[in-house]
């Protein structure tokens, strides 16, 4: 029996970044304000409409994995190291944290959320073994930006 062809890679239109150390500190991102938070956070750089979504698994609380649409602009800007004291206005005990953002690896919405095939590069990096799980995929509400969510 002839092996079945493998699936074309689609072009969704995304790129796929990884932010390790995520504000706000610590997220849980089952829960609604730490969502909005996040988001808020991220398209602080993008401006809303390029954040498509983002994605998340309890096991790797220190990773988040963010769908950006390709045609925002300046990706150079959401690249690197970003310094929680220059974006707080109160950083408290915060001051210390620096959020980092990566490409990653991953292509499609599809290979984020299957499990076990492809592995995050900043997963390889930080050794977690948890990286060949699948991850949730959280879309971004318009309603997070328009309102005090």
């Amino acid at each position: 029996m002839p092996k079945r062809a493998k699936t074309p890679e689609l072009n969704d239109g995304a790129k796929y970044l990884t932010v390790v150390n995520p504000y706000p500190p610590h997220p849980n991102l089952e829960l609604q304000q730490h969502r909005i938070d996040f988001a808020r956070w991220i398209a602080a750089c993008t401006t809303p409409p390029y954040l498509l979504s983002f994605y998340h698994k309890p096991t790797s609380p220190g990773s988040v994995i963010i769908e950006i649409d390709e045609s925002f602009p300046d990706f150079k800007r959401l690249l690197g190291a970003h310094k929680w004291s220059e974006f707080l206005s109160n950083p408290r005990d915060d001051d210390g944290f620096v959020s980092k953002v990566f490409y990653c690896t991953f292509n499609s919405d599809r290979v984020v959320q299957k499990n076990g095939e492809h592995v995050c590069l900043l997963a390889l990096i930080h050794h977690l073994s948890s990286a060949r799980s699948g991850w949730k995929r959280i879309d971004v509400e318009d309603k997070w930006f328009n309102s005090k969510a």
